[in-house]
């Protein structure tokens, strides 16, 4: 029968989704929650779409079916769902994925107990689609708004009362992170987000035949103009200005220098990067105080915003064409406790030894390597220091001039905090990889606290850089090594070297 009073609403804006849609209708009509409904929106398909949605409809009261024109866009039909909904909560859902048997109730349980208006679940690619880090990497429970904002999708809970108190709908023109608009706003009005699964609850697919919309072309005044908007409503949304700022900053690492990777900015022609490039610069001299650029923690990140401010296309090209060259390898090769801190040290190597690589450029002779590590060991003990260890950092760059740098990056899972620190060159080993030392202080690692720190490699030679590379660790070694006060390294999973540093 009807439900009366659901729980959840669940809105479903269809398009074309054939042979996908039985799949999505058959994951959600099998959840484990007792009062909730569907309602799906048919945004003129032409495949059986619709035919398919009344099929189901006949035989389940739950499922409310909506036939209209098409709109051309998602916004529209999303709305159009919203406007329906009776649930305490909505819960937007696309025509090619599935969810967990749980998911609803994990969901609406993690909700009410936590009092949170927004609930992110665990999300898992499958049929070859990706999902960002942060559905891997973060825990259950509470999550801050720098990380939130890591996922921008419309794939979520939300309680109903703060969406309509608010007036809050999904843009319905054809514009470009039209759902990141939408979400931001939800987060930004949120007393409380959380992260929700331990094990993923929403399967997120990749459709064979191309059609997903993330995969099509993209304008890059409407995609900035999107983004824009974004930035808007969280510098107006959040009460610490420096805060925005730093989401703003944020924001564009993830949505603006996206399109400086290799993989998009080396097909680009001359003409589309002029664009992309006058389109950003304008957007971080409006949006981006220039400070946030220069104290960036990740060194390639700076140098293409600052390449960008600087309307430098042919400087890019020279940046994002070396990425290629200083992909590397990196793995932990030993830990030593020091006065107030720890040091690591880590080898680093080409990716792909039989290739020549910018990595081996400028490697200072061995007795220069010998030289530098001598004068690192002699100034350990006074390294628990901020001076003793800007002196090592300068007498050893002296030593060891032209030689490749190597940055060792600390992301925190929960809190978003980086921090780069700078390697010491101090020999090859019998590999032929270069060993880098890094000192970690305990007031640093503290910085972390009650958090999971991940460390990767930024490689640097002669003003250009690379990307980030998770440092390895054997996973046959002990499965946590007490490194600091409080401070364990451990083997993930994958093998790569994380800290887990206490409260």
């Amino acid at each position: 029968m009807t439900v009366s009073d659901p729980l959840v609403s669940v809105v479903i804006p269809v398009y074309n989704s054939m042979p996908y849609l039985t799949e999505t209708l058959q994951s959600v009509l099998a959840q484990d929650l007792e009062r909730f409904e569907v309602i799906v929106v048919d945004d003129g398909s032409t495949d059986g779409s619709g035919e398919e949605l009344d099929r189901f409809a006949e035989a389940e009261d739950r499922l409310v079916v909506i036939h209209q024109p098409n709109s051309g866009w998602p916004g529209a039909p999303r709305n159009r769902g919203l406007e329906r909904a009776r649930g305490e909560f909505v819960f937007f859902m696309d025509s090619d994925d599935t969810i967990a048997p749980h998911a609803l109730s994990a969901m609406t349980a993690m909700a009410r107990e936590r009092g949170a208006d927004v609930v992110i679940p665990r999300m898992k690619g499958v049929a070859g689609r990706g999902v960002q880090s942060l559905f891997e990497r973060y825990p259950q429970g509470e999550i801050g708004l720098a990380r939130a904002m890591e996922t921008l999708s419309p794939q979520k809970l939300f309680r109903r009362e703060p969406l309509e108190r608010d007036g809050l709908r999904f843009p319905e023109e054809k514009v470009r992170l039209e759902d990141g608009i939408f979400v931001t706003r939800a987060y930004v009005l949120a007393r409380t987000i959380v992260f929700c699964g331990r094990e993923p609850l929403y399967f997120i697919a990749l459709r064979d035949d191309g059609r997903n919309i993330s995969s099509s072309s993209i304008d890059p005044e409407n995609y900035v103009a999107s983004c824009r908007r974004i930035a808007q409503i969280l510098l107006d949304g959040v009460e610490d200005p420096e805060r925005g700022a730093r989401l703003v900053w944020q924001l564009f690492t993830r949505k603006g220098l996206r399109f400086y990777a290799p993989k998009r900015w080396l097909r680009m022609g001359v003409e589309r990067k002029r664009r992309w490039v006058a389109l950003h610069r304008a957007f971080l001299e409006d949006l981006v105080p220039v400070e946030l650029v220069e104290r960036a923690s990740n060194p390639t990140d700076r140098r293409k915003a600052e390449l960008i401010l600087a309307g430098d296309v042919s400087g890019l090209d020279r940046l994002i064409s070396a990425e290629e060259d200083l992909d590397h390898r990196s793995g932990v090769g030993a830990v030593a406790r020091m006065a107030n801190g720890v040091e690591l040290t880590v080898s680093v190597q080409p990716q792909d030894p039989r290739r020549g690589s910018l990595i081996d450029d400028g490697v200072p002779p061995a007795w220069r390597l010998r030289a530098a590590d001598r004068l690192h060991r002699l100034l350990r003990p006074a390294m628990g220091a901020h001076l003793g260890r800007g002196l090592s950092r300068r007498l050893a760059d002296a030593v060891s001039t032209g030689s490749p740098r190597v940055s060792l990056l600390l992301s925190g899972r929960r809190s978003a905090r980086r921090i780069a620190v700078p390697g010491r060159i101090a020999a090859r080993d019998a590999a032929g990889a270069l060993r880098y030392r890094f000192v970690l202080p305990d007031d640093l690692l503290q910085r972390f606290h009650g958090d999971r720190v991940d460390l990767s490699t930024v490689a640097e030679v002669r003003g250009l850089s690379g990307a980030p590379v998770r440092v390895a660790l054997d996973p046959s070694a002990a499965s946590a090594v007490a490194i600091s006060e409080g401070v364990e390294l451990y083997a993930t999973g994958r093998g790569n070297a994380s800290l887990r540093v206490a409260r």
